[in-house]
């Protein structure tokens, strides 16, 4: 779990004592994760997670946002639609293109299929 990015989510707290409580949990064990670098078991990363409004994979390496753009974790949720956005955009377009660079390829061979039959046919 990358701890560093839950640190920076957490210190945006205004009461982080308020925030741990309603994750479900206490100062001490948001505290003793971020700092301690203590075990935090599934369940509770998850509570984290909804409560930040990022998905679980974001603690992990898998997403990967710039949060300091926002002041408070309210408005997490918006910095991660733009960035999923690009994200989806950017791979759509490189879809795109690989279906063209396909199609190509396929009337090429149905060419090649059609001039190789034509000389079969004719000799």
């Amino acid at each position: 779990m990358n701890t560093d990015k839950l640190r920076v989510v957490f210190e945006k707290s205004n009461d982080k004592y308020a925030d741990s409580k309603a994750i479900g949990t206490t100062y001490q064990t948001m505290y003793n994760i971020i700092y301690r670098k203590s075990i935090c078991k599934v369940d509770l990363i998850e509570k984290i997670a909804n409560f930040y409004k990022v998905p679980v994979g974001y603690f992990f390496d898998e997403e990967n946002v710039d949060i300091n753009q926002q002041s408070h974790h309210n408005g997490l949720s918006e910095v991660i639609v733009a960035e999923y956005s690009k994200r989806c955009q950017d791979l759509l377009n490189r879809m795109q293109e690989q279906i063209s660079t396909k199609e190509k390829q396929i009337n090429t061979l149905i060419e090649t299929n059609q001039k190789l039959t034509d000389k079969l046919i004719n000799n």
